[in-house]
């Protein structure tokens, strides 16, 4: 299997920014937030496995 070269640094700063446009907002929609939160956590999971699949 060809292992695949992801940028996880740059996916966080993408869900942090995404997060912190949404609060800036006023009124932040639950259901965006929430979804954003889900991402953050899969990405810490897929980091996770990605790490354990090196050593």
């Amino acid at each position: 299997m060809k292992h695949s070269s992801i940028d996880f640094n740059k996916i966080s700063q993408a869900l942090n920014g995404t997060l912190e446009a949404i609060q800036g907002d006023g009124d932040p929609s639950a259901e965006a937030l929430e979804s954003l939160r889900n991402a953050q956590d899969e990405l810490q999971q897929a980091l996770s496995f990605s790490m354990s699949r090196v050593n």
